[in-house]
């Protein structure tokens, strides 16, 4: 069940993520929270095209 304290925490995550993985052209497409072991928090990414990442 989503709560204040939920939604809260979701939109100050999202903006924390997305100010964090912003230069590497990455952003928060969706957070949920998972229950069914603990607590899980899963937070989906998606890349800005035309931002070229390399790992090595």
């Amino acid at each position: 069940m989503e709560t204040v304290v939920t939604e809260i925490a979701r939109t100050r995550m999202e903006k924390d993520v997305n100010d964090a993985l912003g230069s590497l052209g990455l952003f928060v497409t969706a957070i949920r929270f998972d229950e069914s072991k603990g607590l899980s928090v899963i937070i989906e990414l998606s890349g800005n095209e035309g931002v070229l990442i390399c790992a090595s």
